[in-house]
């Protein structure tokens, strides 16, 4: 049995008018109740899931302004294609193949929401694009390793990983999701979009060759100067912090054209500024299977992100004691981890995260940001540090 927090569209809206009934909370309950045994927790290598992609992938650029005016480009493939990949994949052994990509938001131990872009995800780029890790984006020269626990199509990470390649910084980047699907047809390609989409006109000759073009460059939020590198970030003079805050539309893309060389050229640069993503599949408990699998070292200064992570009890502890243990890993590290106030009908909450967090030696405090109440939706953007 699945059930839906009341969201309609490829990529979540929610409608504020449509929460869930009575008979939805008890179908709620249930499902978790007779949801079958978590998936273990493994990592998987990069190259084998680009391996996996057809010659070519749709894409559109989600965009999206912060209060201060800030604006983000960040291309994303098309949920239409990643249906038509896992139809073309389909050898008949699968019940329903689109499971996840239908009606369904949440079907718990089997999929975990990750093919949709959540609206809190959002909060957290537009809120990146003002403050950064600390004050502004620059900070990122002090993180060496950003992770984002169910990070589905990734945007925050998206935003960081478009500035470390800008900026050539050498870090790690763990992304996580509990279904592998997931991390092989959104997550691995929405990396492969922003990578190119970080390519300058010289380099792009270089990867594409004569015979192609590079669809992508000019459509990321940074650009790279001989000089320096600086953002590519515009911000308008009549926007300020009193300004209505924009969520987030979306521009028509394009497709991007999968050759073994590209990938090639794509792993080798990642390789050649020392950036190393590691991904990882399934569930956060035990711990005792989940850390070992995520790079750390006491030095390593860590930034943890997270979107709609609480939204049950269930998931809310298991995702506050893994959280906690990566933090206590290390000597510096927080994690910013936004969500609606109150998850109606599947029972997750702010105050029941931060009364989680207590327990288990942390803080969290709300981080004030403007637009965290907009379209009737109750947000909030916490920030955590072991105590």
């Amino acid at each position: 049995m699945s059930f839906s927090f009341g969201f309609s569209g490829d990529d979540i809206e929610e409608d504020v008018h449509n929460v869930p009934s009575t008979s939805n909370q008890n179908d709620a309950t249930a499902t978790t109740s007779n949801a079958p045994p978590p998936i273990p927790a493994q990592t998987h290598d990069l190259g084998e899931l680009l391996a996996t992609l057809p010659s070519k992938i749709a894409y559109n650029v989600f965009t999206t302004t912060s209060p201060n005016g800030r604006t983000a480009r960040i291309p994303r493939r098309e949920l239409f294609d990643v249906r038509l990949q896992i139809m073309a994949e389909d050898d008949g052994s699968s019940e329903n193949p689109l499971s996840g990509l239908e009606t369904t938001d949440l079907l718990p131990s089997i999929y975990e929401g990750g093919y949709k872009t959540w609206e809190c995800s959002i909060d957290l780029v537009r809120l990146l694009l003002d403050r950064g890790p600390r004050k502004d984006l620059d900070d990122l020269v002090r993180v060496d390793h950003v992770i984002e626990m169910g990070c589905g199509t990734a945007l925050p990470s998206l935003l960081l990983f478009q500035y470390a390649i800008a900026n050539k910084l050498g870090m790690y980047f763990t992304l996580t999701d509990y279904n592998i699907d997931v991390l092989r047809l959104v997550t691995v390609p929405n990396l492969l979009l922003n990578w190119a989409a970080s390519l300058d006109d010289a380099t792009s000759q270089r990867v594409f060759g004569d015979d192609a073009e590079n669809p992508l460059v000019g459509v990321s939020g940074f650009e790279d100067d001989t000089a320096t590198t600086t953002t590519n970030i515009t911000t308008s003079s009549s926007s300020s912090s009193s300004s209505a805050p924009q969520q987030g539309t979306e521009i028509e893309g394009g497709e991007l054209h999968i050759t073994p060389s590209l990938l090639t050229h794509f792993t080798a640069h990642l390789s050649s500024i020392s950036l190393t993503p590691t991904l990882l599949s399934g569930s956060w408990t035990p711990l005792a299977s989940l850390l070992p699998l995520i790079p750390s070292s006491p030095n390593l200064n860590t930034f943890l992100l997270a979107s709609e992570t609480i939204y049950s009890p269930s998931s809310l502890s298991a995702f506050t004691q893994a959280m906690a243990a990566l933090l206590k890993r290390v000597k510096e590290g927080k994690a910013l981890v936004a969500a609606k106030r109150v998850y109606f009908g599947v029972g997750g909450s702010v105050d029941g995260f931060r009364e989680e967090c207590s327990k288990v030696g942390c803080v969290a405090g709300e981080v004030e940001f403007e637009g965290l109440e907009m379209g009737g939706v109750r947000r909030a953007i916490l920030e955590v540090q072991v105590c």
